[in-house]
């Protein structure tokens, strides 16, 4: 019998003990935790069961894989509810809504493609690099697995579920971000889950898409003349300040204070000091009586970033092609268009113009929000309120403002004059007559 309890001079050991052979070696210890015959033949049961699989090994990878819940913990992750565990995760920055439902997209593509293509892998350690592979040369040569995408977003104060076709050539940038998204998936979760190599730790494509330009003097002048209601807050901002299509659609009146714009970007959480300019001055002087009540400075391109971003940026391409100005280009490797000239190019413009009135690098930085944390940080220390105002001072007003407007902008950093304008727009006549009297005695 392989299981008792040893004699000693002060009688039997409360303990069990194990001995037994294998592969002629003899093995043997102490059954810990039992307290009864059974127990003790159970536990007996099991180190004989992992010294049987220890033995049959015949390689370093098979014992690591064999044995990788002992030797580095985890549980088995099923793929269908990896996404959700990762995003519970803690992080140093939560993504947005929006853009979680961006990568949960990423995630259900190559969750479907390996449900079709390998359907006896359903955990999360059971990916290799030869099935990672596999999905991004699917993305590269037919698109997504899911030709047919369908998400939510809000509309009139409902959820609508609306889909459409993808593309089947995708640019390496695109196919660059589902590789982002899948690797730092198996990143996050790789202790939890016994993960030894990530599968998607591996080069990613070079990137052949077209970067954006900058608008020339030529056609700001051109698109100054030109501006309708609803894109010229989005020039004069963009122009004026570098502020991102998002940052400029979501600015709230609270962001301005004495003359500066004290924010936050939407997208890196970097913050913001960046005084007004003249032009950009003035339309909010103008915009501030048409919100009324409202906390947006821009509420109807408010409410369309919430439900249709993508509505912006095409009302933007079209005033600019009707105005001749070329707002894409075929890719010189894949031959697929991209866009070259847009609502982002105004963030290029600020920085080409900065650097041309000799602006200095980190004020410039500083404003766009660009680096990381620590380098923001870093060159903001630099880019104090005095400095910021010294040389933006230098920038001439690209769009153009007309004489009665720069008569304005003369005085409309000051909140004073500000006020005292607007009481002048909406005080009843009898109120402003004796103020006019006051003043006169």
């Amino acid at each position: 019998m392989s299981i008792r309890k040893r004699n000693t001079l002060s009688g039997q050991t409360s303990e069990y003990h194990y001995e037994f052979m294998q592969s002629g070696k003899r093995y043997y210890g102490v059954c810990e935790g039992c307290t009864t015959e059974r127990t003790a033949t159970t536990f007996e049961k099991n180190i004989k069961s992992k010294v049987k699989k220890l033995a049959e090994q015949d390689s370093i990878g098979a014992l690591v894989e064999n044995f990788k819940y002992e030797l580095i913990g985890g549980s088995k992750i099923t793929l269908e509810k990896a996404f959700d565990l990762y995003l519970a995760k803690p992080r140093r920055k939560q993504p947005s809504k929006k853009q979680q439902g961006i990568n949960r997209s990423q995630w259900n593509d190559f969750y479907a493609f390996l449900t079709d293509m390998y359907p006896d892998i359903t955990q999360l350690d059971k990916v290799t690099r030869q099935q990672a592979e596999a999905y991004i040369e699917q993305l590269r040569n037919n698109g997504r697995y899911l030709k047919t995408v369908q998400y939510n977003r809000s509309y009139k104060l409902k959820t609508i579920s609306p889909s459409y076709q993808t593309q089947t050539n995708l640019s390496a940038r695109t196919v660059n971000a589902f590789h982002k998204t899948l690797k730092s998936v198996f990143a996050k979760l790789k202790e939890d889950s016994g993960i030894i190599y990530n599968p998607f730790d591996f080069d990613m494509l070079d990137n052949d898409s077209e970067s954006r330009e900058a608008f020339t003097p030529e056609e700001l002048s051109l698109i100054g003349e030109n501006l309708n209601e609803f894109v010229k807050p989005i020039f004069i901002f963009g122009i004026c300040s570098g502020l991102s299509k998002g940052d400029i659609c979501n600015l709230k009146w609270n962001a301005i204070q004495d003359g500066w714009i004290i924010t936050k970007r939407r997208k890196t959480g970097s913050s913001l000091e960046i005084p007004i300019l003249p032009p950009l001055a003035v339309y909010l002087a103008e915009q501030r009586n048409k919100t009324g009540n409202n906390e947006y400075i821009l509420p109807e391109h408010a409410s369309m970033y919430e439900s249709n971003p993508s509505g912006i940026s095409y009302r933007v391409k079209i005033f600019l092609e009707d105005l001749g100005i070329v707002t894409t280009r075929k890719g010189s490797v894949r031959g697929r268009a991209s866009s070259i000239k847009d609502i982002h190019s105004l963030r290029h413009t600020f920085a080409y113009m900065a650097g041309c009135y000799q602006i200095p690098l980190p004020i410039v930085q500083s404003i766009l929000g660009h680096m990381s944390s620590e380098m923001t940080k870093h060159y903001q220390a630099h880019a104090d309120r005095k400095a910021k105002e010294k040389y933006l001072a230098q920038m001439p007003n690209f769009l153009d403002v007309s004489a009665e407007q720069k008569k304005i902008s003369e005085y409309i950093i000051e909140p004073e004059r500000l006020q005292l304008k607007k009481l002048a727009d909406t005080l009843p006549l009898d109120k402003i007559k004796q103020i006019i009297k006051n003043m006169e005695c």
